[in-house]
C-alpha cells in the first residue's frame, strides 16, 4: 500500500472541508426556502379566510384590553392598583390531601392477583 504524500492529504482534508460546507450551506438554504414557501402560505390563508377581518378587530381589541403586567395576571407579584381593589384571595391548593380513604375496607397498596410473600 502507498502512502499519500503530505501535499495528498491536505488537498483530500480541504476537498472533504469543501463538501461539508456545501452541503450544510445547501441544507441550510433548504430549511429557509421551505420556511419562506410556508410563511407565505400561512399569511395568503390568513388572509383569504371569511372571518379575517372580524378576527382582525378583535385581536387589536383584545391587545389594547390586555394587561401591561403579565406576573400580577398570574398572582406572582402585586399589582399596581392593588390598594384600589378587593383584598386577593388565596389560591385554593390544586391537590386535595393525601390522606386516605375512610371508607377504604381493605388494603389498595398491592395488586389483588399477586401470591402475598
Amino acid at each position: 500500500m502507498v502512502q499519500p504524500s503530505p501535499e495528498q492529504d491536505r488537498r483530500e482534508v480541504s476537498r472533504r472541508v469543501r463538501i461539508g460546507i456545501a452541503g450544510l450551506a445547501g441544507v441550510l438554504l433548504m430549511v429557509g426556502l421551505a420556511e419562506f414557501v410556508i410563511d407565505n402560505v400561512r399569511r395568503e390563508a390568513a388572509l383569504n379566510s371569511p372571518d379575517s377581518v372580524s378576527a382582525g378587530a378583535s385581536a387589536t381589541a383584545n391587545a389594547t384590553a390586555q394587561s401591561s403586567e403579565p406576573l400580577a395576571d398570574l398572582g406572582v407579584t402585586p399589582s399596581s392598583d392593588a390598594g384600589a381593589g378587593p383584598a386577593v384571595q388565596p389560591a385554593v391548593p390544586a391537590v386535595p390531601d393525601l390522606e386516605p380513604d375512610p371508607r377504604l375496607q381493605k388494603r389498595m397498596d398491592r395488586d389483588p392477583r399477586q401470591p402475598r410473600p
